[in-house]
């Protein structure tokens, strides 16, 4: 049973390690025309699934059920970067493990459960006063690959951006 356990580790690391090493050959760009939201992605890991009928962004899915939001609209409600994150309450937010905050953007990352699962979710907003509009990203996937996972958030928070 012991050695069971180790093989089924040790695939779990080769697999997170695979992701990422196939994630670091063939990065996209997608860019929201309507937006201008924009981010870079590992395209041999998330799929870019059909757009919304009002264009507002997009959702990209990875086999294992990882899952990036981003998407944006007008902030019609004259929200501030205090007056969003105070907005983020519930179960959802009720593990959270990591706070920053920038001039025009926050960050709110930890645990949740999604569909059973115990999940880490990232999610950086981004306050635009220029252009009047809230930039979104949403990332999620299970907690378990989470060493996968991390160099590639980072990737992909790094990049995202909003005029």
């Amino acid at each position: 049973m012991r050695a069971m356990l180790n093989a089924a580790a040790a695939l779990i690391w080769l697999t997170a390690a695979v992701c990422c090493a196939r994630a670091d050959e063939r990065w996209a760009a997608y860019v929201n025309d309507r937006f201008g939201t924009s981010l870079s992605y590992p395209a041999d890991v998330f799929v870019v699934q059909p757009p919304p009928e009002n264009d507002d962004g997009r959702t990209l899915v990875a086999f294992n059920g990882a899952k990036i939001l981003v998407f944006a609209g007008y902030n019609v409600d004259n929200e501030t970067l205090a007056s969003k994150r105070a907005s983020l309450t519930g179960n959802d937010y009720a593990q959270i493990a990591y706070n920053a905050t920038g001039k025009t953007w926050f960050v709110v990352s930890g645990h949740r459960a999604i569909g059973g699962v115990d999940s880490i979710f990232y999610e950086k907003y981004i306050v635009s006063t220029a252009s009047e509009t809230i930039h979104n990203l949403i990332i999620t996937y299970p907690a378990k690959s989470k060493a996968g996972y991390d160099p590639i958030v980072e990737r992909i928070a790094a990049s995202f951006a909003g005029p």
